[in-house]
């Protein structure tokens, strides 16, 4: 009987922390896929846009995991800054560096992931409308 009551709760912490796993990875993904969307969209403002100040925001939020009862599930913040690239002087009035970074509480933790893009005056959003 204590052998087979130890492999049970061994069996059961090791299902449960591959659960917690799964959910971390997946909050994370999520993480991932509001960062390059809100990164690609800026990528598409043109550049009177991204120079105008308050055009872009600077905060926004996202939700996961929505629920039919009301609740919005993991809420996602973040926040948008637009500086001078760091880039040789020639092209520095041509370009510009978006960071882009999201915080959520996963559990009892708060946790967080940033990216960053540069944005060129003579970039995609050029080619695309």
């Amino acid at each position: 009987m204590v052998i087979a009551g130890i492999v049970s709760v061994s069996l059961y912490a090791g299902l449960a922390q591959c659960f917690s796993s799964v959910q971390s990875a997946r909050h994370r993904l999520r993480a991932t896929q509001v960062l390059t969307e809100k990164l690609e969209v800026i990528r598409l403002y043109n550049w009177d846009q991204i120079n105008t100040p308050g055009f872009v925001p600077t905060t926004f939020t996202e939700y996961y995991q929505p629920a039919t009862n009301g609740n919005r599930g993991i809420v996602y913040s973040g926040t948008i800054t637009i500086t001078a690239a760091p880039v040789e002087p020639a092209y520095s009035n041509t370009m510009r560096k978006a960071i882009m970074e999201v915080t959520w509480v996963s559990g009892v933790a708060t946790q967080a992931l940033s990216m960053e893009t540069l944005i060129s005056q003579y970039g995609v959003q050029n080619y695309i409308y």
